[in-house]
């Protein structure tokens, strides 16, 4: 029986450690272990990317931009959904609830699991979701 499909969405802290320049940078691993055990496909909300200063025309986002190629943007229908789990969340950030959305539209059957360093905010978000996401913390 073939391994369940695994997707991934990366939060602010994952993308921060990826584009860390140094090899040696702990929490870099760990996002790279994750990338390579997705066998899904993996996402970076824009919101993320813009928070972490991840601009892909940079010559220093090279290596990010080749483990991480599909940017989910925010588009009205996901600012319309961010909307409605900040409200469900008011505690809960913009880019918080983009990872939410993202995770949400990976939703295929697959396990959709998400990498950050701020579980509390994302768990309460996720239980909101209409897709059961697995929480991996940095």
């Amino acid at each position: 029986m073939a391994a369940p499909v695994r997707h991934l969405v990366l939060d602010n802290e994952a993308v921060s450690a990826l584009l860390a320049t140094t090899s040696q940078h702990a929490k870099r691993a760990q996002v790279l272990e994750a990338i390579m055990s997705a066998n899904g496909r993996t996402v970076v909300p824009t919101a993320v990317r813009c928070e972490a200063l991840w601009d892909r025309t940079q010559h220093v986002a090279a290596a990010a931009n080749l483990h991480v190629r599909e940017d989910d943007p925010l588009d009205p229908d996901a600012a319309n959904r961010n909307v409605q789990l900040r409200k469900a969340v008011p505690a809960a950030s913009l880019v918080d609830a983009s990872v939410v959305v993202s995770a949400e539209r990976l939703r295929d059957g697959g396990v959709v699991e998400v990498l950050t360093s701020d579980p509390g905010d994302i768990a309460a978000l996720a239980g909101h979701a209409d897709v059961p996401i697995d929480l991996r913390t940095l």
